[in-house]
């Protein structure tokens, strides 16, 4: 199965973003997709495909962090690769702690290899095929802003991508809670 460790964000934090982003896919300015709002995550470590074997190492590998829970807030939106070749739209996490939970999970997963090459805190928000308009969809991305999107991150998640032809669906295999 294709799984990966991830935070889930809490309902509004969720709204917020899609209806920032909403405005935003009704101008046409690219083709591709956005990331539908119960998808909306941050990927502390892709696994890929694993065993039920290797599943059951990792949730008890998982289970044996021990993390106090931290405060988070959105910041500011950007694009992956660059301004000649957007592909990938995000929201920035801001948290110190974040890039810790994010080694510790590291550490007790060692054996499955990490997929990119470092770990960037932000949120995707919609895959870039091609671009219509650049100039206008880099000028309405500096325009999103997230004023006191603060909330707690008190767990993190197992989780497993479903393929559908037409749409991927996150589902929740086990939580983590983080230390009060």
């Amino acid at each position: 199965m294709r799984c990966f460790i991830a935070i889930e964000f809490p309902e509004h934090v969720k709204a917020r973003i899609f209806h920032k982003f909403e405005t935003l896919q009704n101008q046409t300015l690219f083709r591709g997709k956005f990331v539908e709002k119960e998808n909306l995550h941050l990927t502390l470590k892709f696994l890929g495909e694993i065993t039920n074997k290797e599943l059951e190492k990792i949730k008890k590998r998982l289970n044996e962090i021990k993390f106090e829970r931290f405060d988070c807030h959105v910041g500011k939106t950007g694009f992956f690769k660059n301004e000649d070749h957007i592909r990938i739209i995000w929201v920035e996490l801001v948290s110190e702690k974040l890039n810790e939970l994010q080694k510790r999970i590291d550490e007790a997963t060692s054996e499955i290899p990490r997929y990119s090459k470092k770990f960037d805190l932000h949120i995707t928000t919609a895959r870039v095929k091609s671009i219509i308009k650049k100039q206008s969809l880099i000028r309405e991305l500096k325009k999103i802003h997230f004023k006191n999107l603060d909330f707690e991150i008190t767990e993190f998640f197992l989780m497993k991508s479903e393929l559908f032809p037409d749409r991927v669906k996150h589902k929740s295999i086990k939580k983590f809670k983080l230390k009060k």
